[in-house]
């Protein structure tokens, strides 16, 4: 038996950041270290050093572990590369690196209200979300149920991302947030221009096995025109997705299609990428997603 884990305090270092996402790769597969160690064939404390964040671990562990939770091996390497230029003396003080992972990155960019959880000790069990483009402003609801995996989770952070409109040229960019139910709103942040991240104090502490619900409401600046599309990107094991988008029926759009599990980079080809939905007489469309993949978009788009 391996040792119980201390806490990962993520303080934006690049060995803190490549063991939190090692850590939420491991709470996504739902295997405990001695699963990993006995499919990787190397010791617990092995496994478990490689997800502490006092080092960088080799790049065969890394794989080993990546392999035995399923994850993605190619994108992994990519990510260890990455850190491992990050944290090299030799690297050029001028260089700019970043320690976030390529599938965050590509999910903050991809343009969708809806984004993410993010942290360890929980997962997203359902997000049920239904957009409003017949009022202004432009408005959504999100109702998120998460699943607990650890003890003592206190709170919890979640993520937004809204690009702009390919023809908004406005110096100001902005996202509403409110919390409806679900715990406190402590602090809201927007870390980019179009990123925004929020984080909740729960109403008590929650333990393994319990399950949570919150709702946010989330509006844009009146006149503040929306990109369009609205994307749910899981950055973590996410369950069920079920979205309403509510369409102005004096200005109803020419085409709507369905994005399941799509690369994010389809979401601006601004063509047809799968399934055409007709809209119901109010303008309406109801989509519903299971079993998402983390790093991919699932949603709608629309050409006005």
């Amino acid at each position: 038996m391996g040792r119980p884990q201390s806490p990962l305090e993520r303080d934006g270092s690049p060995r803190r950041e490549f063991a939190f996402w090692l850590r939420d790769l491991r709470a996504r597969s739902a295997l405990t270290y001695e699963q990993i160690a006995r499919a990787s064939n190397y010791a617990i404390s092995t496994m478990q050093e490689a997800a502490a964040g006092h080092h960088l671990p080799t790049l065969s562990v890394t794989r080993a572990f990546v392999r035995a939770c399923g994850g993605d091996e190619a994108m992994w390497e990519d990510y260890w590369h990455q850190i491992r230029r990050i944290i090299d003396p030799d690297t050029p003080p001028r260089l700019s690196c970043s320690a976030e992972p390529p599938w965050a990155r590509s999910a903050r960019r991809s343009g969708g209200q809806a984004e993410g959880d993010i942290g360890e000790g929980w997962y997203l069990e359902s997000l049920i979300a239904s957009l409003r483009l017949d009022r202004e402003p432009i408005e959504t609801t999100e109702v998120r149920a998460i699943a607990v995996t650890a003890d003592e989770i206190t709170e919890i952070a979640t993520s937004m991302s809204l690009p702009r409109h390919p023809e908004d040229t406005s110096d100001g960019h902005g996202l509403e947030a409110e919390l409806l139910y679900g715990g406190t709103l402590e602090q809201r942040e927007q870390p980019f221009q179009s990123y925004f991240r929020n984080i909740i104090t729960l109403p008590r502490p929650l333990h393994a096995g319990d399950r949570h619900e919150y709702a946010l409401r989330l509006s844009i600046p009146p006149g503040q025109p929306m990109a369009p599309h609205y994307v749910h990107v899981p950055l973590q094991r996410s369950e069920y997705f079920d979205l309403r988008v509510q369409f102005d029926p004096q200005h109803l759009p020419h085409l709507v299609w369905k994005l399941d599990g799509v690369s994010t980079t389809v979401l601006y080809e601004r063509s047809p990428a799968s399934e055409i939905i007709n809209l119901d007489p109010s303008g309406e469309v109801h989509l519903t997603f299971k079993g998402l993949r983390q790093g991919l978009s699932y949603g709608v788009s629309w050409m006005p």
